[in-house]
């Protein structure tokens, strides 16, 4: 049965590129929509002139029902969506929907994060999450990929992350532009360092990318041992 969903004028708080693809922005969502929001990873539909469209939230739940986007330029509704955004405007959005990511099940555990492109969005969101309970879980280490190093989001954040007690491991995976630090995939770093030290047969996972990516970090972590129940997606 289709279930039709209900939009709400949010008015834009804030937006700046994160990167030459990636544009952040942050809306402020009416208490009506703003009460949905339950658990990070949850998603939200824009609609716009030129259609509608999902986006994950890259922003944890606030008691002052603020949220962040992260948009991807090159598709219809995204390109729309970054046009309207400027301070100010209304953008017509629906409430928070979706499971989210399981977070309570993070609670005494190690934690891998993976993320790759704008997949970085709702990671975001759990990162944000565990930094606020940072006591209630052990080793957290981010696993973050893109093709360049010029094109990870948030690089103002990641040192607050760190200080905060997550390890934040970039992996850029092309090999025509200058990087100091490791290449390769996700996968392929985390099981090169080892796993960031954690113990993955004692690890919950929570993963975002490509549908190929994810596939593979799931590969990978079963053979290290990170039984299946454990890693877990936002949809």
């Amino acid at each position: 049965m289709h279930v039709e969903i209900p939009f709400a004028p949010a008015a834009v708080v804030a937006a700046h590129d994160e990167t030459a693809a990636l544009r952040a922005v942050s809306l402020q969502l009416p208490p009506a929509l703003a009460r949905s929001h339950e658990r990070p990873g949850q998603v939200v539909k824009l609609r716009a002139p030129s259609g509608e469209s999902y986006f994950a939230l890259a922003s944890a739940p606030r008691a002052d029902g603020r949220v962040d986007l992260l948009v991807k330029r090159g598709g219809r509704v995204a390109d729309a969506v970054v046009a309207a955004a400027a301070p100010g405007a209304l953008l017509d959005v629906s409430p928070p929907i979706g499971k989210g990511f399981p977070v309570e099940e993070a609670r005494g555990r190690d934690v891998l994060l993976f993320a790759a492109g704008s997949g970085i969005a709702p990671i975001r969101a759990v990162v944000q999450h565990l930094v606020s309970r940072r006591a209630e879980v052990r080793r957290v280490t981010l696993f973050y990929g893109q093709r360049h190093g010029s094109e990870f989001a948030y690089v103002r954040e990641h040192l607050d992350w760190e200080r905060a007690g997550v390890r934040v491991v970039l992996c850029p995976s092309g090999e025509d532009d200058a990087w100091p630090g490791l290449r390769g995939r996700v996968q392929e770093v985390a099981r090169t360092l080892a796993f960031g030290g954690s113990a993955p047969g004692e690890s919950v996972a929570f993963v975002s990318g490509m549908t190929s990516m994810v596939d593979d970090v799931r590969a990978t972590l079963a053979e290290a041992g990170v039984p299946p129940g454990r890693v877990h997606l936002n949809f």
